[in-house]
Protein backbone atom coordinates (compact mmCIF):
# COMPACT_ATOMS: atom_id res chain seq x y z
CA UNK A 1 0.00 0.00 0.00
CA UNK A 2 1.13 3.31 -0.59
CA UNK A 3 2.05 5.66 2.25
CA UNK A 4 -0.33 8.27 1.14
CA UNK A 5 -2.81 5.27 2.10
CA UNK A 6 -1.53 4.68 5.10
CA UNK A 7 -1.21 8.24 5.85
CA UNK A 8 -4.32 9.01 5.22
CA UNK A 9 -6.37 5.86 7.24
CA UNK A 10 -4.02 6.77 9.95
CA UNK A 11 -5.10 10.70 10.05
CA UNK A 12 -8.91 9.77 9.77
CA UNK A 13 -8.54 7.63 12.83
CA UNK A 14 -6.71 10.27 14.73
CA UNK A 15 -9.77 12.69 13.76
CA UNK A 16 -12.21 10.39 14.48
CA UNK A 17 -10.76 9.60 17.95
CA UNK A 18 -10.04 13.23 18.80
CA UNK A 19 -13.83 14.00 17.92
CA UNK A 20 -15.14 11.23 20.02
CA UNK A 21 -12.86 12.25 22.89
CA UNK A 22 -13.69 16.49 22.73
CA UNK A 23 -17.36 15.80 22.56
CA UNK A 24 -17.70 13.19 25.38
CA UNK A 25 -15.00 13.87 27.55
CA UNK A 26 -13.62 17.44 27.45
CA UNK A 27 -16.85 19.60 26.63
CA UNK A 28 -19.08 17.99 29.62
CA UNK A 29 -16.18 18.49 32.21
CA UNK A 30 -15.63 21.53 31.00
CA UNK A 31 -19.02 22.59 31.09
CA UNK A 32 -19.50 20.86 34.80
CA UNK A 33 -16.52 23.18 35.69
CA UNK A 34 -18.04 26.37 34.47
CA UNK A 35 -21.45 25.61 36.55
CA UNK A 36 -19.43 24.76 39.56
CA UNK A 37 -17.28 27.90 39.28
CA UNK A 38 -21.05 29.99 38.32
CA UNK A 39 -22.42 28.61 42.11
CA UNK A 40 -19.19 29.72 43.77
CA UNK A 41 -19.42 33.47 42.27
CA UNK A 42 -23.54 32.83 43.38
CA UNK A 43 -22.40 31.88 47.28
CA UNK A 44 -19.33 34.74 47.13
CA UNK A 45 -22.27 37.08 46.72
CA UNK A 46 -24.49 35.66 49.19
CA UNK A 47 -21.55 35.71 51.35
CA UNK A 48 -20.99 39.51 50.87
CA UNK A 49 -24.63 40.45 51.32
CA UNK A 50 -24.50 39.54 54.83
CA UNK A 51 -21.25 41.11 55.60
CA UNK A 52 -23.79 43.96 55.15
CA UNK A 53 -25.74 44.83 58.41
CA UNK A 54 -28.59 46.69 56.28
CA UNK A 55 -30.51 45.12 53.47
CA UNK A 56 -31.70 47.96 51.54
CA UNK A 57 -34.31 47.70 47.93
CA UNK A 58 -30.78 47.07 45.98
CA UNK A 59 -29.68 44.12 47.85
CA UNK A 60 -33.66 42.59 48.36
CA UNK A 61 -33.26 42.75 43.93
CA UNK A 62 -30.38 41.09 44.01
CA UNK A 63 -31.22 38.68 46.09
CA UNK A 64 -34.35 37.48 44.23
CA UNK A 65 -31.83 37.46 41.13
CA UNK A 66 -29.15 35.25 43.01
CA UNK A 67 -32.46 33.33 44.15
CA UNK A 68 -33.09 32.73 40.41
CA UNK A 69 -29.88 32.49 39.40
CA UNK A 70 -29.25 29.51 42.41
CA UNK A 71 -32.20 27.35 41.08
CA UNK A 72 -31.04 27.34 37.80
CA UNK A 73 -27.65 26.39 38.75
CA UNK A 74 -28.85 23.43 40.56
CA UNK A 75 -31.16 22.33 38.15
CA UNK A 76 -27.87 22.24 36.07
CA UNK A 77 -25.22 20.85 38.14
CA UNK A 78 -28.04 18.03 38.78
CA UNK A 79 -28.08 17.49 35.21
CA UNK A 80 -24.46 17.54 34.10
CA UNK A 81 -23.87 15.30 36.36
CA UNK A 82 -26.97 12.83 35.74
CA UNK A 83 -26.22 12.95 31.93
CA UNK A 84 -23.15 14.68 30.66
CA UNK A 85 -20.44 13.68 32.66
CA UNK A 86 -18.34 10.14 31.92
CA UNK A 87 -18.64 7.24 34.45
CA UNK A 88 -15.19 8.19 35.20
CA UNK A 89 -15.09 11.70 35.69
CA UNK A 90 -18.14 10.62 38.08
CA UNK A 91 -15.89 8.07 40.36
CA UNK A 92 -12.69 10.83 39.69
CA UNK A 93 -15.17 13.02 41.34
CA UNK A 94 -16.28 10.63 43.82
CA UNK A 95 -13.26 10.03 44.71
CA UNK A 96 -12.67 13.38 46.11
CA UNK A 97 -15.54 13.56 47.93
CA UNK A 98 -17.50 15.82 45.58
CA UNK A 99 -21.10 15.36 45.29
CA UNK A 100 -22.61 17.69 42.99
CA UNK A 101 -26.15 16.06 43.34
CA UNK A 102 -26.08 16.91 47.11
CA UNK A 103 -24.46 20.10 46.63
CA UNK A 104 -27.91 20.78 44.17
CA UNK A 105 -30.07 20.08 47.01
CA UNK A 106 -28.63 22.40 49.14
CA UNK A 107 -28.72 25.25 46.34
CA UNK A 108 -32.41 24.32 46.03
CA UNK A 109 -32.60 25.06 50.11
CA UNK A 110 -30.39 28.21 49.45
CA UNK A 111 -32.70 29.66 46.97
CA UNK A 112 -35.77 29.42 49.09
CA UNK A 113 -34.46 30.72 52.55
CA UNK A 114 -34.53 34.10 53.80
CA UNK A 115 -33.17 33.75 56.99
CA UNK A 116 -29.09 34.26 57.19
CA UNK A 117 -28.25 31.80 59.75
CA UNK A 118 -29.85 28.86 57.64
CA UNK A 119 -28.50 30.54 54.39
CA UNK A 120 -25.03 30.41 56.10
CA UNK A 121 -25.04 26.76 57.06
CA UNK A 122 -26.02 25.70 53.31
CA UNK A 123 -23.12 27.84 52.11
CA UNK A 124 -20.62 25.76 53.59
CA UNK A 125 -22.64 22.84 52.82
CA UNK A 126 -22.56 23.65 49.33
CA UNK A 127 -18.85 24.46 49.42
CA UNK A 128 -18.32 21.44 51.28
CA UNK A 129 -20.25 19.29 48.10
CA UNK A 130 -18.00 20.82 45.91
CA UNK A 131 -14.86 21.19 47.30
CA UNK A 132 -15.17 25.19 46.89
CA UNK A 133 -13.19 27.47 48.82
Amino acid sequence: MESIYVVAIISFVAGAFGYIIIQFWIRPISGYWKIKNKVALTIKYYSKSKDNNFIDKKIKSQMKEWNKANRQNSVELSASYNENLPNWYKMLLDSRGESPIDASKHLMILSNTSNYDHMEKHIEEIKNYLKIK
